[in-house]
């Protein structure tokens, strides 16, 4: 009896510390949100272009985190990434976010 309450003890203990280790690291959709929110804040677009962009930005997350795809791939991927913002937006707002490399950069790539 006392080697089962042993095993369910440290298997509840390594449970729980799984668990605290899938927390430390942000999720594609927590990262793909939080690229959606600096975008939305920086050009002012409403709630559903802020949505369609969470989940854009979190494919691209999801995909350029896959090691088997070559260089050549993940570039590909972020030229397909930049026109679907360059078709989203409209030319005013993209000359502002081409004037902010640094977040068009992030958000590309």
């Amino acid at each position: 009896m006392k080697k089962l309450i042993a095993a369910l003890t440290l298997m509840l203990a390594f449970s729980i510390n799984a668990n605290a280790q899938d927390k430390d690291a942000p999720s594609a959709y927590d990262l793909g949100k939080k690229q959606a929110a600096e975008l939305s804040e920086f050009l002012g677009l409403d709630e559903t272009q802020n949505e369609n962009f969470a989940r854009l930005f979190e494919q691209k997350i999801t995909i350029l985190d896959n090691k088997n795809l070559t260089q050549e791939r993940k570039d590909e991927f972020s030229r397909v990434i930049e026109s679907k913002i360059r078709g989203t937006l409209d030319p005013k707002q993209m000359d502002k976010l081409e004037k902010n490399t640094v977040l068009f950069q992030k958000l590309i790539h």
